[in-house]
């Protein structure tokens, strides 16, 4: 069988979907599998869009046995324009291919449609012109086409994020598509209630790998930052939507009121987050703002933090709070479906809706002074952590690919 995976970003990006796909792609490999990997040179989220940013070069190389091919983007700004205006019009494959937050990638289509595949992944929502070539090249040549699409659905009574990710076209995408794969029953419940068949969503998840995110030495990074008192963590991309604002602006208000608490955010930003820490004008000495981080990092961040506030509404599952789970950290999230499925039902932590800093700083003071509620919730939050072992959903993965191969070849 040879799998044809087609993702914006890939590997060295590190990124929860990205570090998953390259896993799936390593057990379909040790299976005696072929694998593809067909992604763009971003690095940088804004380079998918914008010159500028971080990229990787263009090429192909070989990772793990698997052919990765790394595309360029096109940033012609008249192109761009022109393709804008026909995703205007309100016919399902024109939207996918060209409406936001779509961009051009010269040579996939006639890459995609040249390779031989037995069958294709694409993923994740929104990248929906991505989405298309893959199944566009699945339908061509009769192949069988798999999508994970991380559907985000944001906070109840707000359309704001699910409006990105469950358009009409969208939704015809993912009814395109012979298997999808979702985070959780939430995701899966959404989507059907939207259209896409039931007996296609097949609810598995992605999981963490437990080597890389326990059994850090906290008192290293400590030391390295002269961290003298709790510590608040914050892991992986700073943005708005993932609720980093929010949180600092919290930890403000705690800072105000004389806590000792120190912040620590690892992890990539946006451009917007970046200036917001640049206009706040102050000096904040228990604020550590770094920047994407090794795996062996990641693993003292989580043993040094005592819990891990993710307020983010843009979650279709949330690794990190698997993590911080992993270590028996307990964690702050936004009140999202998935996320109060996740966390309201594991006692590993609280929930606060999404921007209200007030209420976050809130728990944040009732959890830090309050060591046996983090050990009640951390150990609760372990409990579940179990159910997301990586090496274990990541092997489920694989053998979708498998079956639906294999029932077409029965058939």
């Amino acid at each position: 069988m040879h799998a044809v995976l087609v993702l914006p970003r890939f590997h060295p990006y590190r990124g929860g979907y990205e570090n998953s796909l390259l896993a799936i792609g390593r057990c379909l490999i040790g299976r005696g599998h072929r694998v593809t990997v067909f992604t763009t040179t971003a690095d940088d989220l804004e380079a998918l869009w914008v010159p500028g940013y971080k990229t990787f070069p263009v090429g192909t190389f070989s990772l793990d046995g698997m052919t990765v091919r790394r595309l360029a983007i096109s940033y012609n700004a008249v192109a761009r324009r022109l393709t804008r205006f026909a995703g205007l019009v309100p016919y399902w494959k024109w939207k996918a291919q060209y409406w936001r937050p779509g961009f051009h990638v010269p040579g996939l289509h006639a890459a995609l449609h040249e390779i031989d595949a037995d069958v294709f992944h694409v993923g994740p929502l929104p990248y929906n012109n991505l989405i298309y070539q893959g199944i566009a090249a699945a339908v061509a040549r009769g192949v069988p086409v798999i999508a994970t699409p991380c559907a985000h659905f944001g906070e109840p009574g707000n359309s704001e994020i699910a409006r990105h990710y469950v358009q009409p076209h969208q939704i015809e995408l993912m009814r395109r598509c012979d298997r999808v794969l979702c985070m959780t029953s939430v995701e899966a419940r959404q989507l059907a209630a939207r259209g896409v068949a039931s007996h296609k969503l097949v609810v598995i998840g992605y999981g963490i790998d437990r080597e890389l995110a326990i059994g850090g030495d906290g008192e290293r990074i400590r030391r390295k930052h002269h961290i003298d008192g709790q510590v608040v963590l914050h892991l992986g991309m700073k943005a708005f939507d993932k609720g980093s604002v929010t949180l600092f602006e919290a930890m403000k208000q705690l800072w105000a009121q004389g806590s000792t608490a120190w912040l620590i955010m690892a992890g990539p930003s946006l451009r917007a987050f970046d200036e917001y820490i640049a206009a706040q004008g102050q000096y904040f000495p228990r604020f550590v703002n770094l920047p994407a981080f090794a795996d062996g990092e990641k693993r003292d961040f989580l043993a040094a933090a005592d819990l891990v506030a993710q307020p983010s509404r843009v979650e279709s599952l949330g690794l990190v709070l698997m993590e911080a789970w992993a270590n028996a950290r307990p964690v702050i999230a936004a009140d999202i479906d998935v996320s109060r499925h996740l966390v309201c039902e594991s006692g590993g932590g609280v929930v606060v809706p999404f921007g209200d800093s007030d209420r976050l700083a809130i728990e944040l003071m009732q959890m830090l002074d309050d060591s046996g509620k983090r050990l009640t919730m951390g150990t609760a939050g372990q409990k579940i952590a179990q159910n997301y072992d990586g090496r274990v959903l990541w092997q489920r993965n694989a053998d979708q690919f498998e079956e639906v191969v294999g029932g077409l070849r029965e058939g």
